[in-house]
């Protein structure tokens, strides 16, 4: 099967957290209190979830967005960052009173990031507003960890409608992600919160942690490329060579160009290259979500 755009946008909704990023670039990350300058700085949208459907949009796809941000001017921005690409937010909670997430990132000369979030205030885990019935006429869905509730009910309808349900299982309590996890088909941890599952390396922590609807459970190991265990054996897809600016935003990336992938009907393998092909070029580009490329860039690289 050919990557190439399918004839009909495949559908995606990806629910989570979105924010507002503040991103300075600077020589170093200071290991103690100073005052120095940055030599880049750019404002623009974050979020696991939100970052993923701009990846799913901009590869391709057609992207929902559903989540919750506050009234206030932050949640106008953040809205309006999605639309500008497209994005469908028409499900988008707005919260009387509530403070919408921001953020204020350092991305230093190795790409290597500090992320320093303002808590969301007013969030309830409230699920009863979610559209779920549009799960129906979605190819997949994704979610992240920072909403437990949501992403369970996005997931069990999914698995409902037999369509992928893709977890970035970035980071949270090790529990409660685990729970998640397995209520997802395609389910991918970051290194360090694999690790908090106290399991040990990946090849004794992947087989643990597969249970439930999953028919994929794999780790991101960075430049390290992803491991994953499909109920069979544990397999490994090494990462493509890169000059590393900015790995902000590579994360969403790929669990995004996944989604979509799966989506798409790709064939498992096919669909990590594609994945893993994206965040590579977003880790070439500096400032978080602005990296993130489109279908013919991805294409391209994968070619070559």
């Amino acid at each position: 099967m050919n990557p190439a755009a399918s004839p009909r946008k495949a559908k995606v909704i990806c629910l989570g957290v979105a924010t507002l990023d503040q991103i300075f670039r600077v020589d170093h990350i200071p290991p103690a209190p100073a005052k120095f300058r940055a030599t880049e700085f750019i404002v623009t949208g974050g979020g696991m979830a939100a970052n993923a459907a701009v990846a799913v949009q901009r590869l391709g796809g057609e992207a929902q967005y559903w989540g919750r941000v506050g009234d206030d001017d932050v949640g106008d921005q953040i809205l309006r960052l999605l639309r500008l690409e497209h994005v469908n937010v028409d499900h988008v909670h707005r919260l009387p009173g509530a403070r919408s997430k921001t953020a204020a990132i350092l991305v230093d000369a190795r790409g290597e990031r500090l992320v320093c979030s303002a808590p969301s205030q007013g969030y309830p885990p409230d699920t009863s507003w979610l559209p779920l019935d549009d799960v129906k006429r979605a190819d997949a869905v994704h979610a992240d960890s920072r909403w437990k509730a949501g992403a369970i009910a996005l997931f069990d309808a999914a698995f409902a409608a037999n369509i992928p349900g893709v977890f970035d299982a970035d980071a949270g309590d090790a529990k409660e992600v685990l729970t998640i996890s397995q209520r997802a088909t395609h389910s991918a941890f970051s290194e360090p919160m694999l690790t908090s599952l106290g399991w040990g390396p990946p090849r004794i922590a992947l087989p643990r942690a597969f249970g439930g609807n999953n028919v994929f459970c794999a780790v991101t190991l960075g430049e390290r490329g992803v491991m994953w265990f499909d109920g069979v054996a544990v397999r490994h897809l090494p990462a493509r060579a890169t000059v590393c600016i900015d790995t902000l935003a590579a994360g969403d990336t790929w669990h995004g160009a996944l989604a979509l992938a799966l989506a798409e009907r790709q064939p498992l393998q096919q669909a990590l290259q594609f994945a893993t092909a994206a965040a590579s070029i977003k880790c070439s580009r500096f400032g978080g979500r602005v990296g993130i490329p489109n279908r013919a860039e991805t294409n391209a690289l994968i070619s070559s």
